[in-house]
């Protein structure tokens, strides 16, 4: 039981939401193969990359994986990609580190706690239900997942080597 405790609070460390946001907006950050001024992220293609197969082992929930801040990228992830962003209302986000609606307790086994596949499923299920996406960190990486098709912009080269840098 103590070893499920401690993954999961692992998988909620501690970060603060409020830090990524600017005026009531989010800028999230995610690297791609493609290279388009825009491209259209698809969370059906969820499971598709080493990175979400991985992810999915934890939850089924289709999703496309933001970075909040750059500094965390996974060198694997960024090298040979293109960078692209997006600019959102943070109020699309729910805040799973601070969970302020309990939904984790809501969704939460009684005995088994939060079991992958099962009761993160769950969660992912019940924030979608009001939230377009999620904040919450994994490892040492604050991420946003998000539930629906969105549209990214790249960011140019000498801007991403500044952000990569200051980030």
């Amino acid at each position: 039981m103590r070893k499920i405790i401690d993954k999961f609070k692992s998988f909620l460390s501690e970060a603060d939401y409020s830090d990524y946001v600017k005026g009531g907006k989010i800028t999230l950050y995610h690297y791609s193969k493609e290279d388009q001024d825009t491209i259209v992220l698809d969370p059906s293609f969820f499971g598709q990359s080493s990175y979400s197969r991985s992810e999915k082992n934890l939850s089924s929930v289709p999703r496309v994986f933001f970075y909040t801040n750059l500094a965390q990228r996974e060198r694997y992830v960024s090298s040979g990609r293109q960078l692209y962003r997006v600019t959102i209302d943070s109020k699309e986000i729910y805040n799973l580190k601070q969970d302020p609606e309990s939904i984790i307790n809501t969704v939460r086994h009684p005995v088994y706690g939060m079991r992958a596949g099962i009761e993160y499923d769950d969660l992912f299920n019940e924030i979608k239900k009001n939230y377009l996406g999620a904040y919450y960190t994994s490892g040492n990486i604050d991420m946003v997942v998000w539930f629906q098709t969105i549209t990214a912009y790249k960011v140019q080269e000498d801007e991403r080597r500044g952000l990569e840098q200051t980030n």
